[in-house]
């Protein structure tokens, strides 16, 4: 068997392989072998098929069958003889097969990039701030003194206030002369252009801002009207992008707030004190802190070590994480409520961020393996478990570090669990060497 091999593009090389009609034979009689025995002809028994009579028949179906056993066998050993690792096959070309002379096919093999190791060492990365205020600590603590609020009835007389569950009436027209209905500039977006008996919560992000403002003080029976919104370039019909509003309020009625005293929110969160309320709300933010300040270093870290090597990786990686990643913003777009035609209008500047993005994550994950390899920085049968303990522990008792474990073997992605962990070793390691 010959195997020339010789780079067909980045990360891709082809392998032509010839072999002659004597190392193809065993194979060939396989096949040969195996149609003599199953073929069915009329007007001849099974198994006892004249050779000749049989080739005419199923020459087609012989030959393909050969070539595919051929591959089968020839494939690996070419693989072996050429010293090349695979991480996909990508294509198969030029493929000849006659019992007469041989078997011959070029396979286009992706492999990993080779590169030079950027300085991992001694980076410069800065770090962030991770002091916690008494006046973050307030903010947390109230707002989680909201989630023990009880609602009652607004009484005759009272006015809206912030938190207050209310139910009103309204009406949206452009901010022109003269103002057309919105319904006629937006019709299929109803909840912007007006509602009836509308129930809503004046709080931050619960509805169209200004007109939170606006419900703020009024009293059940009361309208107003001129009430000004402007409606934001990047997050609003394609209509009402970057245009302004006016809308008419009617309070229909309210049901308001009433936030529980120190005792009451001491007792309701189960509390020792208002003092251990607020230490442990302290403990939990300078832990959130020191976790967003190890992300933005890791980032740093990242951000330095692609700007240090430019390489090319294999496509089917690339692929495979632009497709990832696809679905990733797939999903987070749905609960984010863009509209249904987002994707298909953007289509061209989504595919070419998400490739992008997968380029630069596939090749750092090739930097931090080399780094791995470079430290000697193994991924022991304990840091496997460690993982998954913490995996299991994340879903909520729903799953277990040894069903996880057997989930990964039965799916065949240990080894890719493994290289994960080596990733990360390899960050947690240029971060401890960095300036």
């Amino acid at each position: 068997m010959k195997v020339e091999k010789k780079e067909s593009s980045p990360c891709v090389l082809a392998l032509s392989v010839k072999a002659d009609a004597e190392e193809i034979k065993e194979e060939y009689q396989k096949v040969l072998t195996a149609f003599i025995r199953n073929a069915v002809v009329p007007g001849f028994r099974k198994g006892k098929i004249p050779l000749p009579i049989l080739k005419q028949k199923f020459q087609v179906e012989i030959a393909q069958e050969s070539q595919q056993a051929c591959f089968r066998k020839l494939y690996p050993e070419a693989l072996k003889e050429a010293a090349v690792e695979p991480l996909a096959l990508q294509d198969v070309t030029d493929v000849s097969f006659a019992p007469e002379s041989g078997f011959a096919f070029t396979a286009l093999v992706e492999v990993r990039p080779t590169f030079d190791l950027p300085k991992y060492k001694k980076l410069a990365i800065k770090p962030g701030d991770v002091t916690v205020s008494d006046e973050q600590v307030t903010a947390e603590l109230e707002n989680y003194r909201r989630a023990f609020a009880k609602y009652e009835d607004a009484k005759e007389g009272a006015a809206v206030g912030e938190g207050d569950f209310v139910c009103f009436d309204y009406t949206g027209s452009t901010d022109d002369d003269p103002p057309k209905p919105l319904s006629e500039i937006v019709p299929d977006q109803k909840a912007v252009c007006a509602g009836t008996d509308f129930w809503t919560q004046v709080e931050e992000g619960r509805f169209l801002p200004e007109i939170l403002e606006a419900l703020k003080g009024m009293k059940a029976g009361e309208t107003k009207e001129g009430v000004k919104v402007s409606f934001p370039e990047d997050a609003a019909p394609e209509p009402l992008k970057g245009k302004n509003a006016v809308y008419t309020l009617t309070l229909k009625s309210f049901r308001s707030r009433t936030l529980p005293d120190d005792a009451g929110f001491v007792a309701a969160a189960k509390a020792e004190s208002m003092d251990a309320l607020r230490a442990d709300f302290r403990a939990r933010l300078e832990e959130a802190a020191k976790a967003r300040d190890l992300a933005a270093r890791k980032d740093q870290a990242c951000d330095l070590l692609l700007k240090k090597a430019d390489f090319d990786v294999p496509p089917s990686l690339v692929n495979r994480q632009t497709q990832i990643t696809l679905e990733d913003l797939a999903q987070r777009a749905q609960y984010s409520g863009l509209p249904a035609d987002y994707f298909e209008q953007n289509r061209e500047q989504i595919i070419g961020e998400a490739t992008n993005s997968a380029v630069r994550r596939v090749r750092l994950n090739y930097i931090l393996l080399g780094i791995a390899k470079e430290e000697g920085l193994e991924v022991s049968e304990e840091d496997v478990m460690a993982g998954l303990e913490k995996m299991a522990a994340s879903s909520g008792g729903k799953s277990t570090a040894a069903d996880l474990r057997k989930q990964i073997e039965e799916n065949g992605n240990i080894n890719v669990y493994k290289e994960q962990l080596a990733i990360e070793k390899a960050l947690d390691f240029v971060l401890s060497v960095a300036k």
